[in-house]
Order: C-alpha cells, then structure tokens, then sequence
C-alpha cells in the first residue's frame, strides 16, 4: 500500500510540472512514461537534392554554386549585428532576429496539430522562432491548399500578450492585437517580413512522441521575396528561449546533433537519440556564453593551418562580444544553414596566400562569390592541402574534398570567401562529420563520421 501511494504521488508531482511548465519547457506525451530522456531523429533534405521542394532541375553546378556563395555571404553579414561589441542586452535583443528567408541549405518535415499536418520548413541554428504559414493569408502566394488550418486543430492555442512567449520575442518584433492575442513581425534583410500569430501547438515526431504547447508563428501575412518562397516555413534551432531546443530542451538533455552528407541529405537528432555513431573519441570545444544565452551558437578560433603548415595569424580585434575576452583569432560562429565558411578581410588573405603557396594548378577565372578557384576536378583534390582551425581545445581538419567546392565544369573552388561580416564556419566544412550540440554543459562535439551510415 504504500508503494502504490509512492508512485501515485510521484505521477502527480509530474503531471502538476507539465501543467505548469513555462514556453521554454514544452511538454511531452507519449504512451507511458520514462524515467530517463527522450530521444527521436528527423531527416535532413539538402535544398539542392531532387527530393526537395527547392530542386530546380534546370540549375547547374555554377549557378548552384554562386547562389550558395551569396547565401552565405548574407548570413555572415547578418550575424555580425548579433556579435559587435555592444551592450550584452542590447546583443541578445539583436541576435534573435531572424535572418533574409530562404538561406537556409537543409530542410526537414514537420508534423503539427491535431489531426496534424505536415509541411516542409527550413532548418537554421542560426534563427529561433519556428512557424509556418496559416489560413488565411492572401498574400502568400499558390499555397493555400497546402497552409495550416488552425481552425481545424482542437490543440491550436492563441498567445496572450502577457504570456511568457509574447515577452520572448524582441520588442521591436512583437504587438499585441485588438483581441489581445500577441502579434509578431519578423522583417528580414531584403525587406521581407513575414508577419501573424504567435501560438501553441502539438508538434509529432518519430516513434509516436509529440511535444504539447509548443510555441511557433502562424503566419497571416507575407511580403517582398518571402511572399514567393517554396517552403512553408523555418524551424529555429537557435539558443534563444523561443527555440525548438530550448522549448524541449529538458526532455531531450538538452542536446541535439546533426550528420550531414555532402549535396545530398542528413540527421537530426536529439536526446537519447544523439550517440555518436563513430568508435573514435568526440573532440570538445566550449560554446561562448553568448552562444548559451543569445540566439547563435558561438566558437573560438586560436589560428588556422593549411597543409599541417600554421599560420600564426595575429587577433582581429574589429568584432568581439561583450563581456569576452580575445583569444587568438576571435569568435565564429558554427551555422548548418551557410554553405560556405566566410572570413574576415585579414584572416582570409593568410589563408588565402598559404593556398596558393600549396596547390600547384592552373588559377581559373572565380565565379561571383568566389575569389580562389583552380582549373581541376574532384580527383585533383588528393594533391590539394587540408585546413585546419585551430579552435579552443580542439583541431577541426577539414580534408580537401570538403575545403574545395565544384563551381563550374573542370572547376574547383576553395569554400573559404571573405567577408565584411564575421567569421562563419559552414555547412560544407561539417560534412561528414558528427557534430553534437550540449547546451546543458555549453560544449560542442565533433569527430569525423561516414553519415551515410549515422
């Protein structure tokens, strides 16, 4: 008899927690309960790959290559508003401002609601908010079909303008509405904006797991460029409290990971999930306390080799968070939504010039975006050098196949750019390799992995 009073004092305890968790607590439902934490993968589309909604037969390798380029250069100028060395509060009021839509390069399937309904979203650790267009919005232009209905979800929830997710959202972003329901307004880079509800929902993933009262934009109103996307929404992964990973974040130990394979697809996974599938061991790096507070996930750089030669390249002093000290060459930021990695003017040129000193090909005319390519092909990049950054507590080589991209026929171009930004590692120096993210202990994980087996 008393065991039975145990356990049925225990279930309470946490049926009252999930009655009252907060937006950045989200809660979960299953079948039954678990003493330990959850876990559940998604799969990642590359933007590029013919089972995406972005594939465009008719596009080739230059032109994917040179749009990839300009997304990433756009990023990095975005992020740069996030990272200047301002006042912390005025930092995390900035960085969680989304960046231009549709730079994302990965994208995954949503369900939400009940019934649910699934949508294709572009994934981006570098935004929090998650949302997706809803009916009505006469301004989003030939997907009315295929909009979410809130009407048509019994587990759809406005947000008041005093609850905790209204307050989450920048000032300058959020309204609240006649009927007191709180408003947002997401504007972008290129004067887009995409604006409607904020809201609850149920989201369902693998194994019969959904996550209630997940906080998300529904969007009524779209403008500019984002007006004529192909995708019906984002899924921020950023470190901001509106966040997929911040709203779940104690269900899955607060940790999530991803393996990405080259042009093609990936994983997403979180909690238990998340175990490296590698017989090597993880290398560690910390995540800045800005990358735990704010919205992007922030590295340190100490200096950069190439070929096993080290640079030695002296601190870039013109972009350092608040409250940071400089070490080595500065901060970057670890983004899976840019392509390319980009870095600032002086960073650049050392490696640039190292490269140039290493690879023995004839230079080839570089496509817009690019500024060092070489008359050579995939197999040439055995006799190319591989770079290495040097990042706090942890050497990251990127081989040549990953530090060179095609751009063009019989072209091959070095996937570092510059740029008037801040430093951005990117997605194709990731390939191939596991990269976990723990934001309970504020460290990054990474190890070299086939994906195609993760």
């Amino acid at each position: 008899m008393a065991a039975f009073y145990s356990s049925f004092i225990n279930l309470l305890l946490v049926l009252l927690l999930l009655h009252f968790s907060p937006i950045t607590s989200a809660r979960i439902s299953r079948a039954a309960f678990s003493t330990g934490p959850i876990g559940f993968s998604l799969e990642l589309i590359h933007r590029d790959s013919p089972r995406s909604p972005l594939y465009d037969p008719s596009s080739t390798p230059a032109q994917r290559a040179e749009q990839a380029a300009l997304r990433s250069i756009s990023r990095s100028g975005h992020f740069a508003s996030g990272l200047t060395a301002t006042p912390a509060s005025s930092i995390n009021s900035v960085a969680q401002s989304p960046v231009r839509p549709g730079n994302g390069d990965y994208l995954v399937t949503l369900s939400l609601g009940t019934p649910l309904h699934s949508y294709w979203a572009i994934l981006d650790t570098g935004s929090d908010l998650t949302w997706t267009q809803c009916r009505p919005c006469d301004s989003c232009t030939g997907r009315t079909l295929s909009m979410f209905n809130p009407l048509a979800s019994s587990t759809y929830k406005n947000q008041g303008c005093a609850s905790r997710g209204c307050t989450a959202l920048p000032a300058g972003e959020r309204h609240c509405n006649a009927d007191a329901v709180c408003g947002f307004r997401h504007t972008y880079g290129d004067g887009s904006f995409a604006g409607g509800d904020l809201a609850s929902e149920t989201l369902w993933f693998d194994a019969g797991v959904k996550f209630s009262d997940v906080a998300f934009g529904c969007v009524h109103d779209e403008r500019g460029s984002l007006a004529l996307h192909q995708v019906a929404g984002i899924v921020g992964l950023g470190g901001g409290p509106l966040s997929l990973i911040s709203q779940i974040g104690s269900s899955v130990s607060n940790k999530f990971a991803y393996c990405l394979v080259p042009r093609t697809a990936g994983k997403l996974k979180f909690g238990a999930a998340a175990v490296f599938p590698g017989s090597g061991a993880l290398k560690q790096t910390p995540l800045s306390k800005q990358g735990e507070q704010g919205t992007y996930y922030v590295l340190y750089l100490d200096d950069i080799s190439v070929g096993g030669k080290r640079l030695h390249i002296e601190p870039s002093r013109s972009v350092v968070p608040a409250g940071e000290s400089m070490k080595g060459i500065g901060p970057v930021v670890i983004d899976s939504g840019s392509t390319l990695t980009t870095l600032t003017k002086d960073v650049y040129a050392a490696v640039e010039k190292e490269v140039a000193n290493a690879v023995k090909y004839e230079f080839a005319p570089p496509p817009k975006g690019y500024e060092l390519c070489y008359r050579a092909d995939f197999a040439d990049l055995r006799y190319f050098p591989a770079v290495t950054f040097h990042f706090e507590g942890a050497d990251w080589t990127v081989p040549a196949w990953s530090s060179f991209v095609k751009a063009g026929e019989g072209v091959m171009c070095l996937a570092i750019v510059h740029t008037d930004g801040v430093n951005v590692f990117g997605n194709v120096a990731q390939q191939n390799v596991y990269v976990e993210y723990d934001l309970g202990k504020g460290m990054l994980s990474f190890a070299p992995t086939d994906c195609t087996k993760a």
